[in-house]
């Protein structure tokens, strides 16, 4: 009811304004920070798919097997080093957060998938096909990482994210 709170003075109400404010703001820079972590974290990780395409497509085929072990090890290192890294700073993460980063990881590893397909079709090596393609691998990380940012209150592929 309108009058359940009459009882309490004047200061004390506009101190839990104040309160619920100040609550307010640090959940605003909260949701800033998860969201900056969460961007970047999924950048690394668009790069490193992307990247090791390019491992496979220029490195692998070479059969170097110390420069087939070093890039798999960079690889490797980079990864876990990122979500360590990643888990150790986080500190929350925006709602829908991780249902759309992991469909744009499944995303990125189906483009990964068909770019093997494709080069053992094709077996072209030219730049301009596996650059492009690489970058394009990464984009779902990258889409599904930032969509809460740009997507509205509905998100990324429909799914509500507030």
């Amino acid at each position: 009811m309108a009058t359940d709170h009459f009882h309490e003075s004047r200061p004390e109400l506009d101190e839990q304004l104040q309160a619920a404010r100040t609550g307010g703001i640090g959940g605003a820079r909260l949701a800033r920070s998860a969201d900056l972590a969460g961007g970047r974290y999924a950048a690394a990780m668009a790069t490193f798919v992307a990247l090791y395409l390019l491992v496979v497509v220029y490195v692998y085929p070479q059969d170097i097997l110390w420069l087939d072990l070093a890039a798999t090890a960079a690889f490797g290192v980079g990864v876990v080093g990122t979500c360590v890294t990643y888990g150790r700073w986080r500190s929350a993460s925006g709602l829908g957060w991780s249902r759309r980063y992991a469909v744009g990881f499944a995303f990125s590893a189906l483009l990964f998938g068909l770019g093997m397909v494709l080069l053992d079709l094709t077996e072209t090596r030219d730049a301009w096909l596996w650059i492009p393609y690489a970058m394009a691998t990464g984009l779902p990380l990258m889409a599904g990482a930032s969509a809460g940012r740009f997507g509205g209150s509905r998100g990324w592929g429909g799914w509500r994210t507030r």
